[in-house]
């Protein structure tokens, strides 16, 4: 089977020939990967694995720095702070395991009337180039391709401070859906013109909005239901008008909305962290298995970095049996690979799935 067939038929609960497999490291991992494997120029890790995902997408238009988040840094303070397109501040933090972003400083603390988010500068879909999407699609041949959008709740938080913005939910609706809207409209414009220059052949997009929790959702299901379901119909409209599919992620434990993201027309829920509450595999695939496909599996929190390689392997088997029974499984980590994740765990992973040494 080609990618695209065999992710298609997990999306669809058709068993493929295989698993299909998806691959998200940290750099250092994969520096490690590639290493380990003895790669050459031109070979790349996802498919000296046999990833069948491909991410692609537009081109930031204006200078950025090469550190950022998730979003581009279009400033350093010279106290090093790395302010990103929304304004949101993040600085640098090398710990003993890897480098990371972590978040610094809200623009938005303190607001205090809707009328006050006119001022703000607000990033532009206009800043991205999309003239070069044809070309990674046409390279990307027979592989599954998607294109990444942020989710409102995330972003929203991030520049209003998350303490305010859950009492904005709570006590100041009008002034959090004001907010998430302004958020909205970029993002789905953004996509509107990802798509719109992938001329329908993206397969997929996902909408990367963390809502969960180790010990469940962030906010109540019934605020999640107000403000933040009707908000992904839209963009799930959107991305249905250009024929492509829908991933959801969200960490921590969100099986309280599961049923919702099946309702709404959500595709596939990624990273199913495993060990979060309600996020038991058997159980997700008895409950839901055969209206979802999950995206991921592979504890990354105590498996993957403390695990020997041959724990690792025999829990991928078990998760193959289990999740991606008659479909309905994309293999990956339940989260990137991180630092502390050994080589040999990484291709105890790969290996498993494919049936051979790497």
């Amino acid at each position: 089977m080609t990618s695209k067939e065999r992710v298609r038929d997990a999306l669809e609960h058709r068993q493929p020939d295989r698993v299909p497999l998806d691959y998200y490291a940290r750099a250092e991992v994969s520096a490690a990967v590639r290493a380990r494997l003895g790669l050459g120029a031109g070979e790349s890790v996802e498919e000296a694995l046999g990833a069948d995902l491909r991410g692609v997408g537009p081109r930031f238009g204006p200078p950025s720095h090469e550190l950022g988040y998730a979003d581009p840094t279009v400033e350093v303070t010279p106290d090093g702070l790395y302010r990103d397109i929304w304004g949101v501040g993040f600085r640098a933090n090398q710990t003993e395991v890897g480098f990371y972003m972590d978040l610094a400083d809200c623009p938005l603390r303190g607001l205090r009337e809707v009328g006050e988010l006119d001022d703000y500068p607000w990033p532009s879909a206009d800043d991205w180039d999309y003239s070069g999407l044809p070309t990674q699609l046409d390279a990307a041949g027979e592989y599954w391709t998607w294109g990444a959008s942020r989710g409102i709740f995330e972003i929203s938080w991030f520049m209003r401070g998350f303490e305010e913005f859950m009492l904005d939910l709570a006590l100041r609706p009008e002034l959090a859906g004001a907010l998430m809207d302004r958020v909205q409209a970029y993002l789905l414009e953004r996509t509107r013109r990802l798509l719109a220059a992938s001329g329908g052949r993206l397969d997929m997009v996902e909408y990367n909005d963390d809502t969960g929790g180790q010990n469940g959702l962030l906010l109540s299901p019934a605020m999640w239901r107000q403000f933040l379901r009707p908000r992904m119909v839209e963009f799930i409209g959107l991305c249905r008008e250009h024929g492509a599919r829908v991933r959801y992620h969200s960490c921590g434990g969100v099986r309280p909305i599961i049923p919702d993201l099946i309702e709404i027309g959500v595709d596939a829920l990624n990273p199913v962290q495993t060990m979060a509450a309600g996020m038991e595999p058997a159980a997700l695939k008895r409950d839901f298995g055969d209206r979802i496909t999950w995206s991921g599996g592979v504890d990354t929190q105590g498996l993957l970095p403390n695990g020997s390689r041959e724990e690792v392997a025999a829990h991928t088997r078990w998760l193959i049996e289990t999740l991606g029974k008659d479909g309905g499984l994309i293999l990956g980590p339940a989260h990137v690979f991180q630092p502390d994740v050994p080589v040999e765990n990484v291709l105890a992973v790969y290996e498993t799935a494919l049936g051979r040494r790497l």
